[in-house]
């Protein structure tokens, strides 16, 4: 039997899995560099161990709330394709291991091009809890966007 590792992390309430093997660090409280006129869902660029990296709001891409009273600003460092960027979450709140049967198709209601970053359900604690596809987080254009960006710094 195959098991699969997941990084669960929290944006505005809700729990999302990330698979660990595209997950290369997790940081608390980067020093962010704004970036004038960058696209909407960039917060900014960091400088990690010589690396500049783009910072990805996931609360703006699912149109969700920043908590105000987060201690930690906490950072899941991913690679989509050869593009390392992290992004902004409330907090990291554990790693599963769970067994690949217990990953489900997402509900056809729900797969559209919009959604297209959800990957498939897993029943945590008895908690559906959504799995992202990093490399459906941000779309071909926007992947465009942010290596420009990189390639400006």
């Amino acid at each position: 039997m195959k098991f699969i590792k997941q990084v669960l992390c929290e944006v505005s309430g809700n729990v999302y899995g990330i698979n660990i093997e595209h997950v290369q660090a997790i940081e608390k409280n980067l020093e962010i560099v704004p970036v004038p006129n960058a696209m909407q869902l960039i917060e900014g660029i960091a400088n990690l161990r010589g690396n500049v990296i783009p910072v990805f709001s996931l609360h703006q891409k699912f149109n969700a709330k920043i908590p105000e009273n987060v201690a930690e600003i906490t950072y899941i460092i991913v690679k989509i394709d050869e593009l390392s960027i992290a992004l902004h979450v409330d907090a990291v709140a554990e790693i599963v291991e769970l067994p690949e049967e217990a990953f489900l198709q997402v509900p056809t209601i729900v797969d559209t091009e919009e959604t297209s970053y959800i990957d498939s359900v897993i029943r945590v604690n008895n908690k559906l809890v959504l799995v992202l596809d990093v490399d459906g987080v941000l779309t071909e254009k926007e992947k465009e966007k942010v290596s420009k960006l990189i390639e400006e710094q």
